[in-house]
């Protein structure tokens, strides 16, 4: 009865869904190592390639981002079968619904041997770990079979502190960010302020005015009103009120002691965890959107678009200001016309630039499930990614084919792909041999491995407009859970978290006035609000204990 409670309560936790009825075992799991090993342990090189003597099998489940081709017919995770002689079977399923099928399939005990790209929040390690559905890798990692996130935690305990369960367990392989990457960058037009004769804005009145002109003074100068001054895509399909807007808390002051994190939430300068969406300064911030969403200064298809579509509005110089990714590469063919604008003030006080990552992030991004005949061989295969090498697969390719190693030991992309001669960004280019695209991988990313857009020196001068903003990274956390505690958070999260999401969206629509704020915040607080934050709360003082 308690298993079955967990896997309800961790199927409920980010969807309302309805549980299905557990299927039949059968066909589930890795197919058996062929013949000619004497067993799986023997089969297993701990070290070096291959990791298997004789080919071992998997399914595994996989969250695919748009730009990638079907990791079934990859050209770099075919690179990588061939050298380690594992043979996955994956079932890739596109970003934007994965979170759904993810859910569905654990709640119904329909299991692949492991998950890349699992997108797991701390709450569902925990759920799905409680339930025996996911398995600890601490005893693998000591047994051998992750050599390279072993010597990283010997060379940085701070590594293992971060990616420890409550339990005391190791779940997920981590990805391990010591690069410009893990800091997220927003871009203005430049080309537009220069036409316009603009200065570049360092507050959020100033924003407003130069996004006025955008809208009104025609700065593609087609003679149409066709510019769109703030736009941006949909990811994924949750807290989208969140997403839109998170890019500028810091300019309203929030997040500057831990970063923001969970949605809506953070942590105030006396150490106590706040629900930011209840704030009247939260409040205010709304407004200001509210304002531009009525003048027609944002997007209307902000909301709906996908990347593409963003994209060719880039290309057809329709777009003033966006805030999405590490780089501007992924705008196409006019990406040279944006920059970094500086952290913009919406208070009088100190202003933060909270798009940064803790240097150990996307802690549910690689689990072996129970399912697994193999998890030997599992664990060796998704280790290899947190080795230089096999971070240079993820992030750059093929040696000899998209990149080469110069005698500095630093890895350069060939120019076919740094500088497509077919108009392709970077990441497209590179969609064949590289998954490193839209993140959520275990890699460690380091300035000589990461060859990328994002530390490119021009994305690095960029990202020293905000770097002086940055909340300090000993600051930043992810909080973990006890089994106790996530159930008791699935009673309160999924339905706090969505009316809050919910809500905000139509504030800064108008689809609900703001006259309607305290019923909001009231409704909020009868949704045991404070019981919700008091977990929280016991995740955050635990971390500063470790």
């Amino acid at each position: 009865m308690k298993r079955k409670l967990v896997l309800l309560t961790a199927a409920m936790l980010i969807t309302s869904i309805p549980v299905l009825s557990a299927c039949s075992d059968k066909d589930k799991g890795a197919e058996p190592v062929a013949t000619g090993a004497a067993n799986k342990e023997a089969n297993i090189n701990k070290t070096g390639m291959p990791i298997a003597k004789e080919p071992v099998q998997l399914k595994g489940l996989v969250s695919k981002y748009e730009l990638v081709k079907d990791w079934n017919e990859h050209k770099g995770l075919k690179n990588y079968e061939a050298k380690s002689n594992v043979i996955i079977k994956w079932d890739t399923v596109p970003q934007n619904a994965f979170d759904e099928r993810r859910n569905l399939m654990f709640a119904s005990n329909d299991l692949p041997d492991f998950v890349m790209r699992a997108n797991l929040s701390p709450q569902l390690i925990t759920s799905y770990a409680a339930a025996g559905q996911i398995i600890p890798l601490d005893p693998l990692i000591e047994a051998g079979y992750a050599p390279n996130l072993a010597a990283l935690m010997k060379e940085n305990d701070g590594i293992r502190k971060s990616i420890t369960s409550a339990d005391g367990h190791i779940y997920s392989l981590p990805n391990i960010s010591e690069a410009d990457g893990r800091i997220s960058s927003s871009w203005i037009n430049k080309k537009w302020l220069d036409k316009l004769g603009l200065q570049m804005p360092t507050t959020m009145d100033e924003f407003y005015k130069v996004l006025k002109a955008f809208k009104e003074q025609d700065p593609n100068g087609n003679g149409k009103a066709d510019e769109v001054p703030i736009s941006g895509y949909k990811e994924g399909n949750k807290n989208y009120g969140d997403q839109f807007i998170k890019s500028f808390y810091g300019s309203w002051g929030f997040g500057g002691n831990s970063g923001i994190i969970a949605p809506f939430m953070d942590v105030d300068n006396q150490g106590k965890v706040r629900y930011i969406a209840t704030d009247n300064t939260f409040k205010d911030m709304i407004t200001f959107f509210n304002k531009l969403w009525q003048e027609g200064l944002i997007d209307k298809e902000i909301l709906s678009q996908d990347m593409k579509q963003e994209i060719a509005k880039v290309d057809d110089e329709r777009v003033g200001y966006v805030a999405k990714g590490n780089n501007n590469l992924w705008m196409g063919k006019n990406r040279n016309n944006y920059v970094q604008n500086p952290v913009l003030k919406g208070i009088d006080g100190k202003v933060y630039w909270t798009g940064i990552s803790p240097k150990v992030r996307d802690l549910g991004s690689f689990v072996i499930t129970n399912k697994n005949p193999n998890p030997e061989a599992t664990l060796r295969w998704g280790d290899y990614f947190l080795s230089e090498e096999g971070t240079a697969l993820a992030r750059l390719g093929i040696e000899g084919v998209t990149y080469t190693i110069g005698s500095d030991g630093f890895y350069k992309l060939k120019d076919e792909f740094a500088k497509n001669p077919n108009g392709l960004t970077v990441d497209e280019a590179l969609s064949e041999y590289t998954i490193f695209q839209g993140g959520g991988i275990p890699q460690r990313v380091t300035q000589k491995v990461d060859q990328s857009a994002a530390v490119l020196p021009e994305m690095i001068a960029n990202k020293d407009v905000i770097r002086p903003n940055l909340v300090p990274e000993a600051k930043l956390m992810i909080p973990t859970f006890t089994e106790k505690e996530n159930i008791e958070l699935s009673s309160y999260a999924t339905d706090i978290e969505a009316y809050a999401d919910e809500n905000i969206v139509k504030f800064i629509t108008g689809a609900k006035p703001l006259s309607e704020w305290d019923k909001y915040v009231s409704t909020l607080n009868k949704m045991q609000l404070d019981k919700y934050l008091a977990i929280y709360q016991a995740a955050y003082d635990r971390w500063n204990q470790k």
